[in-house]
C-alpha cells in the first residue's frame, strides 16, 4: 500500500472534519427534538451553520465528490428535522 499524498492527506482530513461536523449537528438536532429548549435549539443551530462551513470547504477541497454530496443530505435531512420545529 502506498504512502498517501500530502494532497490525499489534506483530502481526506477534509471529509473526516466534514463527517464530525454532520455527526455533531445530527446528534444536536436529536436533543433539539427530543427536549425542545431554547438553549437545544440554539446550540443545534449553531452547530448546523458549522456543518455548512465545513461543507462549503469540503466543496472547495473535493468539489462534488460522493462522500461531500452523501455528508451534505445528511446535512440537509438534519436542517429540515430542525425547521419542522421551529
Amino acid at each position: 500500500m502506498g504512502k498517501h499524498s500530502d494532497e490525499s492527506w489534506k483530502e481526506d482530513q477534509v471529509i473526516i472534519q466534514l463527517s464530525h461536523s454532520v455527526d455533531n449537528a445530527d446528534e444536536a438536532v436529536g436533543r433539539a427534538r427530543t427536549n425542545p429548549t431554547e438553549e437545544r435549539m440554539n446550540e443545534a443551530f449553531e452547530k448546523i451553520e458549522k456543518a455548512e462551513r465545513s461543507c462549503t470547504n469540503a466543496i472547495q477541497s473535493r468539489g462534488n465528490s460522493k462522500p461531500v454530496l452523501e455528508l451534505q443530505a445528511r446535512l440537509t435531512e438534519s436542517k429540515d428535522k430542525l425547521n419542522q420545529l421551529h
